[in-house]
This record gives structure tokens, sequence and C-alpha cells, in this order.
């Protein structure tokens, strides 16, 4: 039987994670950090990003993901759980879980996957 903290992040998971690449804004107030970037994997609760820039684990950042010429921009806003690498020696980024998340922003994420496969 293993604990939480030796389980690896895919036996934690519960939602579908895909690998999706839409572009995004993330703003880290406490930070003053405003970046451009894009996700690498999204999922109906959280996303990796691509960032050369670390930022604390724990803080709070806002999103907006765009969804395309034809759609507002989906605004969430998340914490950062992880900084590192998805896959060792590329795409260092940030791992968000999204928080205060509707079951309308679930379903607007959940179509940006269904898009992408």
């Amino acid at each position: 039987m293993t604990n939480d903290s030796e389980e690896s992040g895919a036996e934690r998971r519960k939602y579908r994670r895909a690998n999706v690449h839409v572009e995004l804004r993330l703003l880290a107030p406490e930070q003053h950090v405003m970046l451009l970037s894009h996700t690498i994997d999204l999922s109906r609760r959280g996303a990796f990003i691509r960032s050369n820039k670390p930022l604390p684990i724990g803080s709070r950042v806002m999103l907006s993901i765009d969804r395309g010429a034809q759609r507002d921009p989906l605004q969430l806003e998340a914490t950062v759980v992880r900084v590192g690498y998805l896959q060792e020696g590329r795409y260092p980024g940030i791992a968000l879980n999204f928080t205060d998340i509707t079951e309308r922003e679930e379903a607007k994420l959940e179509e940006l996957i269904d898009d992408s496969a």
C-alpha cells in the first residue's frame, strides 16, 4: 500500500489529461508577473504550461485561455502546485491546479480537450 506522497502524478489524477496546446495569458499579481505562454497538457482541473520563469509553489494566478476566434477566452483562477519539467530535460514549466471552478467552466475545458483530440 502506498501513501499519497509515494504515488506518481498520473496515479493521483482523477481527470483525463490530454496533450492540448492552446495559447494563454498568465497574471501573477503578487509576483508582478504577466506572461504569454501555451499549455502543454490540460485537464478539467489543471494544466501544465510552458514557462522559463518559475513561480513559487502556492502562488495564485489568473489565466485567460484562448478558445479560438469565435469564442471569448476562458478566465480561470489557479494555484501553482509544481515547477519543473513535464518530461526530464524537456518543457520547463508550471503545473497549475484550477481553483473555484464552476461546472460551466469545466464543460468549456472539456470542450477544448475534445476539440484537440
